[in-house]
């Protein structure tokens, strides 16, 4: 594999990952903090804390998933590689 092959996947791989933790910052925002605005109101903290957890990491392997296609589309970096 030669440099500019290596650094165009690096590129990729990068831009995925810049793409995924801004569609992540978006469309978590609107969740809000649940686990610290209920943490002196009900015992079900654990619970609570886990869904948070299954909710933010949903959103954020879907940023991966769009983003990747995003890439695939536009293709930025085409002159070095191609998928």
């Amino acid at each position: 594999m030669n440099i500019c092959n290596i650094s165009t996947i690096l590129s990729y791989i990068t831009i995925i990952y810049v793409l995924a933790s801004v569609y992540y910052i978006i469309f978590t925002k609107k969740l809000g903090t649940p686990f610290l605005d209920e943490v002196n109101k009900y015992p079900t903290l654990k619970y609570l804390r886990e869904q948070s957890k299954k909710d933010r990491r949903d959103i954020f392997y879907h940023g991966i998933i769009t983003s990747i296609i995003i890439l695939i589309i536009f293709r930025p970096f085409i002159n070095c590689f191609s998928l």
